[in-house]
């Protein structure tokens, strides 16, 4: 008698409760990976996005205190905000600041033809100071970032209908894209401050709206602290030093993460243990009942000269076929729906999400498909062992 034989024509014969059983296993693996993926997705996009930025701390206008410290989270430049430049030179004199750069976050672009994300952003660098975007194109492109020239987020690019990037009316040269990080970063367009500027003489007359930049201000400065400082000590003495001014370092950014995300977390593995339960009692239940009819069945086996074992083994790798393949599609479900809605999982926990790389992910998928046979184990287990204890007088009188 071969087990894999009698364990596909029972699976075949009985087709809606064996569909009901991978199903609840299905469910089980799916929303694990899911909870897996979110958790360590935010922390790999939050890890990554801060190493984009390249700085300790970034300083805003107080009054976009708390519409900045969100903001940086997604990686989104924070609207008309504008502080004096000559704070530039008075955050690089205090004590503990290594290096300082000025940023300029310009009006953002909605349902723009080079950015497939609904919004575009666009920040302007000082090519002299930056540690940012500057970094990435001294690697890959081994020239300055000139007058006319973009670089673009992992959603920038050039559109194929007029092959031609412009902004405000201003054609532009997009280099190159940035690696995707997760957040607003890839949906951001980077220029110099130059070209900035030229953009915003030429929206005068070329643009349906023209673009306003204010002078002798900056939006944002990036801070890289000292080695032999402490970051928050620095920061402290910044917001002592410059009244006006708020400065948002990256330990505060992780934190606000952790706090925001706690509750949701929380939720989910509450969600997940009650899955777990009542997934576990429907799948003991449908076996329960499949011993039950398949009573005359185990008696014709033991007849025939079936051992206990034989009739273990038998339920256990029904089970296990179900369990697996349920798993695997349920993973498998899971890994489609945060790749395809990853930006959805953004809008809804307002934090940073990035798929982790693959070998991170092929690691999650074949961790949840173990912990998810794990967890159904009891109830596979109990209908096997009682039908194997099955005594074989009482199952022949059945046939």
């Amino acid at each position: 008698m071969n087990v894999f034989y009698l364990v596909l024509r029972s699976i075949g014969g009985r087709q809606f409760r064996s569909v009901l059983i991978a199903a609840a296993i299905m469910v089980i693996s799916g929303f694990l990976l899911i909870t897996i993926l979110l958790a360590r997705g935010q922390q790999y996009s939050l890890n990554v996005g801060l190493e984009r930025l390249g700085s300790d701390m970034i300083i805003v206008p107080v009054e976009r205190m708390a519409e900045a410290e969100a903001a940086f989270l997604t990686g989104e430049p924070v609207s008309d905000a504008w502080m004096p430049e000559e704070n530039l030179a008075r955050v690089a004199g205090l004590e503990g600041v290594e290096r300082v750069s000025p940023q300029l976050y310009l009006e953002s672009l909605t349902g723009a033809a080079c950015c497939a994300a609904w919004e575009l952003f666009i920040i302007a660098i000082d090519p002299e100071t930056d540690f940012t975007v500057l970094p990435w194109l001294r690697e890959k492109l081994n020239r300055p970032l000139g007058l006319g020239d973009v670089v673009g987020g992992q959603f920038v690019f050039v559109p194929e209908e007029t092959n031609v990037f412009m902004l405000y009316g201003t054609e532009l040269d997009l280099m190159g894209n940035l690696e995707p990080t997760g957040t607003g970063l890839d949906q951001t367009a980077f220029m110099s401050f130059e070209t900035a500027h030229f953009m915003a003489r030429e929206s005068i007359t070329k643009a349906m709206r023209p673009l306003e930049i204010p002078e002798g201000k900056i939006s944002a400065i990036q801070v890289k602290v000292d080695s032999g400082y402490s970051v928050e000590d620095v920061a402290t003495r910044i917001k002592q030093e410059l009244p006006g001014v708020f400065a948002i370092t990256s330990l505060e950014l992780t934190r606000t993460v952790q706090h925001q995300t706690a509750g949701l977390f929380r939720a989910l593995w509450t969600i997940m243990v009650i899955i777990w339960a009542v997934a576990s009692l429907l799948i003991a239940l449908v076996f329960f009942m499949m011993v039950n009819e398949r009573r005359r069945e185990i008696g014709t086996l033991r007849a025939m000269g079936a051992s206990t074992n034989f009739i273990f083994r038998l339920f256990v790798v029904e089970s296990g076929i179900l369990a697996l393949g349920g798993g695997i599609v349920g993973v498998g479900i899971a890994t489609m729906f945060t790749h395809f809605f990853h930006q959805f999982l953004i809008l809804s926990t307002e934090a940073p999400l990035l798929m982790p790389p693959l070998l991170n992910l092929l690691g999650f998928v074949l961790t949840c498909l173990a912990v998810a046979l794990v967890i159904a184990l009891p109830a596979l287990l109990y209908p096997a062992i009682r039908a194997s204890r099955m005594d074989p007088a009482e199952a022949m009188r059945e046939v």
